[in-house]
């Protein structure tokens, strides 16, 4: 009997054993399925994961938008330059009103600082080959020269060119691009008085902010010379005596401390003053004085004592009737658009405004030209940016990059470019 027990004990131990052996046997392999749904689950995952990041870096490798440039002056032209030289840019269209001839023949003088000469050889200017004048390191050339010079160099990039001159940029206009299919980006560059950003619905706002410096302006024209390019000559610390003038003081201590600039090419030379706020009794007499003729000859002593040796003196009557000047000293501002980018999700259309479209100046330094190019330094990064943009935070942070640098180059003028274009 205890034998029979010990036996049916064995066979049911051995009947667990099996069972046990049969349930991991059923777990392993539920294990196994398991593992293998999950190996496959994950390779699929990966494969769409890699598929995806493929597709996406194809897709933003031939990314590419339509660039319309606003104007052919010498802000909208560079803005020009560097958009075809963009591997992302497929077209360049351009809109000027006036004709190439017109465009090509503009007869006042720009003057470009060496920073910017950096930057622009980058794109490729060849200043070597550019009829102008260098002096400490800032390039003179007429305006002419410089847009005729890069008109003739931008069929030779592989992006597709379209200039439009005589043509103006009107409402009619904004229907047409607005049938462009895919991404479009307007540079508005059509100056102070354009209506560009009206006609894309850009608000006409403007700040203004005062530079703390009086300046008053006079323009001399002489009719028979040739505008051949001139280097800028400055004066500082001049002060005036107005005592001939009735009541109008004379300091002998020279507190004043007037900067003049002459300036422009020998056709149109131009003359600015500028001097600091203050107390002065000559800059507050220039500042309310009501005989234009205190002005006239103001501008007409400083042009005789401090033109270069090669010039001829003028005289009274000279200026009578060739001479446009400021009855006044005046105070300084710049004027900063409020609104200079924007973003048409409608038409996927970015706006932007440069040069004078975007910030201005009431007073002429001869070296205006290059706020705006310090404008057009962020064209570059910001196509590369809007380009690939696809989620609102991105066209935001492509917006608000160029925001900033619009707001810096505002801000660092108000801060020193008065000082480092007159003072200095």
């Amino acid at each position: 009997m205890l034998a029979t027990n010990l036996s049916s004990s064995v066979s049911m131990a051995t009947m667990a054993c099996v069972h046990v052996d049969m349930v991991t046997n059923l777990v392993d392999e539920d294990i196994t399925h398991v593992s293998w749904y999950f190996i496959i689950t994950l390779t699929v995952v990966a494969l769409f994961v890699g598929s995806r990041k493929v597709y996406t870096n194809i897709k933003k490798k031939m990314a590419h938008l339509e660039v319309i440039v606003i104007g052919a002056g010498p802000i909208g032209l560079t803005s020009a330059l560097i958009a075809v030289q963009s591997k992302r840019v497929n077209k360049l269209i351009l809109y000027e009103e006036v004709s190439r001839f017109e465009v090509e023949n503009r007869g006042y003088q720009i003057a470009i600082q060496s920073a910017n000469v950096s930057f622009l050889r980058s794109f490729g200017v060849d200043f070597d080959n550019l009829e102008g004048v260098w002096r400490d390191g800032c390039f003179y050339t007429r305006a002419g020269i410089y847009l005729e010079y890069i008109i003739q160099i931008l069929p030779f990039y592989s992006t597709e060119v379209d200039l439009k001159f005589r043509t103006k940029f009107d409402r009619e206009t904004c229907d047409v691009i607005d049938k462009i299919v895919g991404r479009k980006l307007v540079i508005c560059c059509d100056g102070s008085a354009g209506m560009t950003s009206r006609h894309l619905s850009l608000s006409d706002e403007h700040i203004q902010h005062s530079t703390g410096i009086y300046g008053a302006m006079a323009a001399i024209e002489r009719n028979k010379h040739t505008p051949v390019p001139t280097p800028e000559k400055r004066i500082h610390n001049l002060s005036f005596d107005l005592s001939a003038y009735g009541n109008l003081s004379y300091e002998e201590e020279c507190r004043s401390n007037f900067t003049l600039k002459i300036f422009g090419n020998s056709k149109r030379r131009c003359l600015a003053l500028a001097v600091r706020k203050g107390d002065s009794n000559v800059a507050r007499s220039l500042k309310t004085v009501l005989d234009k003729s205190i002005m006239r000859n103001v501008f007409l002593k400083c042009f005789n004592t401090y033109k270069s040796s090669e010039e001829a003196s003028i005289s009274d009557s000279f200026c009578l009737n060739n001479m446009k000047f400021s009855p006044r000293l005046y105070e300084i501002k710049i004027s900063q658009r409020i609104e200079s980018v924007a973003y048409i999700s409608d038409n996927d259309l970015f706006i932007i405004t440069e040069g004078e479209a975007s910030r201005s100046l009431n007073f002429n330094t001869g070296l205006d030209i290059n706020i705006g190019l310090k404008g057009v330094t962020s064209l570059q990064p910001f196509i590369d940016m809007i380009t690939v943009a696809e989620a609102e935070h991105s066209i935001m942070e492509a917006l608000i990059f160029k925001m900033e640098h619009s707001d810096k180059i505002c801000n660092d003028f108000i801060k020193f470019g008065l000082k480092e274009y007159m003072f200095l």
